[in-house]
């Protein structure tokens, strides 16, 4: 009888341990105490550090009411092989409640090149359409509202976001519609592009260029757009923490928006509230505070070191991508579990758009049906649990208060670290800024490696994979197929043989000059596309007016007609 007693109560020990911490930090390194007090936050000021929603320095909120005058925008990208499949998921997922579209393209292009370039075809259609030239777009939004819809670009390069932006305001004029209620934004991120794609489009002196040339012609133009959005959801896919990811933003956003005060004369007053296009990961509570200190420190910024005087412009408006790489192909069920959580984290953040991956997501292109979840998750979230009825519902928190500080500590000593080094761009240049993501991947990886970082179904709790998740895996990504390939190099084929050449070397003439006397080149861009010119074209011209070769690739040399119609500037 002792000894089955024992052994039940051993039995009972093992029980609680077998799932026991074995953490003491947040995920970005953060070491935590077993609990929090007002001692840990007694030097927090309530209208200094806090302030109600929608007041200076807006750490809850950019809205007196919030989640109740206006939810955030659902939106997730949207991209397939075809413009055809696109269109349909565009109608079919705004009918379901999506309130953004966010507009994506396949790699060729994204590097700037075309379908037609010998580097293109093992990627062509991967990833998204092939939308080489303004047709596609049409082909794409057929039907679509160009009013009263967020639009999203969210691409690699500064090409892509020129193109596409020249696209949707050339569609604009082209059916009669006031260009000035285009709405959305645009990452248009030359830091992101260099430190985490190394986008070979334009070297760094012409990705700056387009960048405040995409600015001020938007501020001019279409002030509902948000031309340029700091992205800090891909350097921290790539291994940044939520700290360096705060850090990295707000050092972008400030170095951007000073070359734009000095060289374009552009106040951050006329620009109005700034975009960070942040990430959402698994780390519940770290996520919701770097929100909140990021608003804290923007609103400091704008105010203190840019010279904002308005409630607008010293706000922040963030856009979210919830983590596709916490996304697990093993019992890729439990990323539904990963999803809701992230996105209950955004709302609680207080976050203005949100772009929820799909549990699908690490196993190939979404499904209409992992679509439907997000959507209907936040849909839950606001209408069933009743999350958004409050502002900042965790704001007084002395660990959430705690933690926030924390995070804006921390990410203040390294943009004092990146001052001292020179600034956002000579950290670029210098691979400071890669050196970060490249040692705090490293370094979760050996904490993975040695169990002192619990992935559920990967390194623990692995268990057997039942119908539903067998079901989930066999929506795993399809190449496209040689005939959808060749149908679209056919397509650019067709567009440049029956295109107006009197217009094509009309438009391409005026970008070449626009970009070589330093005009600003988006009305050139504008109407190059609507004669028709591509993404491959307008790269290499605006490379030749630089001097530099006409690929990006180095691999082909430029069309015949262009090297005729520039070859005597």
């Amino acid at each position: 009888m002792a000894t089955q007693a024992d052994n039940s109560n051993k039995d009972v020990v093992y029980d609680r341990s077998l799932g026991e911490m074995v953490r003491d930090a947040t995920q970005a390194f953060i070491p935590l105490q077993n609990h929090y007090t007002p001692e840990d936050i007694k030097s927090v000021d309530y209208e200094r550090d806090l302030a109600d929603p929608g007041c200076y320095p807006f750490t809850r909120g950019i809205y007196p009411r919030m989640y109740r005058d206006r939810l955030w925008i659902k939106s997730f990208i949207v991209s397939y092989s075809t413009l055809e499949e696109t269109n349909e998921a565009f109608k079919e997922y705004l009918a379901n409640g999506q309130t953004g579209l966010r507009l994506l393209c396949d790699l060729p292009i994204q590097t700037g090149i075309d379908p037609d370039h010998p580097a293109s075809w093992n990627s062509m259609l991967c990833g998204g359409v092939s939308s080489y030239a303004l047709e596609t777009y049409e082909k794409m939004l057929d039907g679509l509202p160009l009013e009263n819809v967020d639009y999203e670009l969210a691409h690699m390069g500064m090409s892509s976001f020129l193109c596409f932006y020249s696209y949707l305001v050339a569609m604009m004029e082209k059916r009669g519609l006031d260009i000035s209620s285009l709405r959305g934004a645009a990452i248009n991120d030359p830091f992101r592009s260099k430190i985490v794609y190394g986008c070979p489009d334009f070297p760094t002196e012409i990705d700056r260029r387009i960048n405040l040339d995409l600015i001020e012609f938007s501020v001019r133009n279409t002030p509902k757009w948000k031309a340029y959005a700091p992205n800090g959801v891909d350097p921290q896919q790539s291994g940044m923490t939520a700290i360096q990811e705060t850090a990295h933003v707000l050092g972008v956003a400030t170095a951007v928006y000073t070359d734009m005060i000095n060289d374009r004369k552009i106040s951050l007053d006329e620009v109005g509230p700034t975009v960070f296009s942040m990430d959402a990961e698994s780390d519940f509570f770290e996520t919701i505070c770097m929100f909140r200190a990021a608003r804290r420190m923007w609103a400091k910024i704008a105010k203190e070191k840019l010279g904002a005087t308005t409630a607008r412009a010293q706000s922040l408006r963030i856009g979210i991508r919830t983590s596709g790489l916490s996304l697990q192909t093993q019992k890729p069920l439990n990323n539904a579990a990963r999803v809701t959580l992230q996105i209950l984290s955004c709302v609680l953040g207080g976050v203005n758009s949100l772009d929820a991956s799909s549990i699908d997501e690490a196993i190939g292109l979404p499904s209409k049906e992992a679509r439907l979840f997000n959507l209907d998750t936040q849909h839950i979230i606001t209408h069933e649990a009743n999350v958004p009825l409050v502002a900042d519902p965790l704001g007084g928190s002395y660990y959430v208060e705690w933690l926030t500080n924390k995070i804006e500590e921390g990410a203040n000593e390294i943009l004092q670290t990146i001052e001292e080094k020179g600034g956002m761009w000579a950290c670029l240049e210098s691979g400071f800024l890669r050196q970060q993501i490249d040692s705090s991947r490293m370094r979760v990886q050996a904490e993975i490696n040695e169990g002192k970082r619990l992935i559920v179904g990967v390194n623990a709790f692995q268990g057997e994979e039942g119908p539903i998740n067998k079901e989930i895996e066999n929506c795993a990504y399809r190449v496209p197929s040689k005939q959808l390939r060749l149908r679209t190099i056919a397509a650019l084929k067709k567009l440049k043989a029956t295109r107006d050449k009197e217009k094509v070397n009309a438009t391409i003439t005026e970008l070449y000059n626009a970009t070589r006397e330093g005009r600003n080149v988006v009305r050139a861009s504008i109407e190059a596309s609507k004669a028709g010119v591509t993404v491959g074209e307008t790269v290499g011209v605006i490379r030749m007016a630089y001097g530099y070769g006409y690929d990006p690739l180095s691999q082909i040399e430029a069309p015949a007609f262009i090297t005729n119609l520039l070859g005597g500037n």
